[in-house]
């Protein structure tokens, strides 16, 4: 159940954003123009430090820029949509692929009211996400890292969890926007929420021979004694976690690399451990990223579907490293 009585998911303003999305890459002034609301308290605000602009004319310097970026398309992510009585909001992570071919990863939010009978977007936010360390000039720590940085510092035995070989497959998830879920949910639903969550993860790792690390809120490190293992739990938990809670869309990024924990412990946990914490990091809500080395492990087996490999650097790690996602 909701925490504030009356508030429900909308499929009406979900349909509305996808026709927004449709009416940005065809430049469609008069529709967006419909759309928005046309009144004085209108606000515009995107990732530029200019970009904030209130009232009517706010619509001109939109339209004014779409027609600038003329060719985009936009791809929707998961598009999630609220309503009470005359009132709503809107949330997405889109992807952007410019004219050039570039993707952009952008976030998009919107508050919207009725007015003259029909919903109009009175608040518009279109940003591209910027990391912590980037934005203030330190990072602010994740419960993936701090189970990165005790994992790191204890050592736990991971003999359990080994091939015959020594190799160890290791998986770090966390739930997307937590902390905006537990505004959404109060707290205790939020509990609610964690500990349907922690039984989805720990239920569906053991049933696939893997044990749990660590865990720490809502994030988790799984051991595997396969690639094959690690990625058919990966799966079942994301399905699982993707069919929400209360009515409340959950979404979860899970990340995938391999070592020989065994032979070869210091670089084990000075090494893949991070690595798997930061290809972690850089999943979107609802993806698995698998590091290269799973994906070599895992493509022959034949039962598994991966995205194109993206080339990334990760934080802290020299050179630049090759991500797959998990289609299936």
């Amino acid at each position: 159940m909701c925490a504030v009585p009356g508030v429900a998911p909308s499929e009406e303003l979900r349909a509305l954003m996808l026709r927004v999305y449709a009416a940005l890459e065809r430049a469609d002034g008069p529709t967006l123009a419909e759309l928005f609301s046309a009144e004085g308290h209108l606000l515009l605000i995107g990732s530029d430090p200019q970009e904030w602009v209130s009232g009517p004319e706010g619509v001109q310097v939109f339209l004014a820029q779409v027609e600038e970026m003329a060719g985009f398309t936009m791809e929707p992510g998961d598009v999630v949509a609220w309503s009470h009585e005359s009132a709503g909001w809107v949330a997405d992570e889109p992807r952007l692929v410019l004219a050039n071919g570039t993707a952009v990863h952008a976030r998009v939010t919107a508050v919207l009211v009725i007015e003259r009978g029909h919903w109009r977007i009175v608040q518009w936010h279109m940003s591209v996400p910027q990391a912590n360390e980037e934005a203030l000039g330190y990072s602010l720590p994740t419960s993936v890292e701090m189970i990165e940085h005790y994992v790191r510092a204890d050592r736990p035995d991971l003999t359990p969890a080994s091939a015959p070989d020594g190799t160890v497959t290791i998986v770090f998830s966390d739930i997307e926007s937590s902390t905006v879920l537990l505004e959404r949910l109060g707290d205790t639903e939020f509990l609610g929420m964690l500990a349907w969550h922690d039984r989805i993860v720990r239920g569906t790792a053991e049933r696939h021979r893997g044990f749990v690390v660590k865990s720490q809120g809502d994030g988790f490190m799984l051991a595997f004694p396969s690639a094959a293992f690690a990625l058919r739990s990966a799966l079942a938990i994301r399905d699982q976690i993707r069919a929400g809670f209360a009515g409340m869309p959950i979404r979860i990024r899970i990340g995938l690399h391999a070592g020989e924990a065994i032979r070869h412990a210091d670089d084990f946990y000075g090494r893949t451990v991070v690595i798997a914490a930061r290809i972690s990091a850089l999943a979107l809500g609802d993806e698995i990223l698998a590091s290269g080395l799973v994906h070599e492990l895992a493509r022959g087996l034949g039962t598994f579907t991966f995205g194109e490999a993206r080339a990334t650097t990760l934080k802290g790690l020299d050179g630049e490293f090759a991500v797959y996602p998990v289609l299936g």
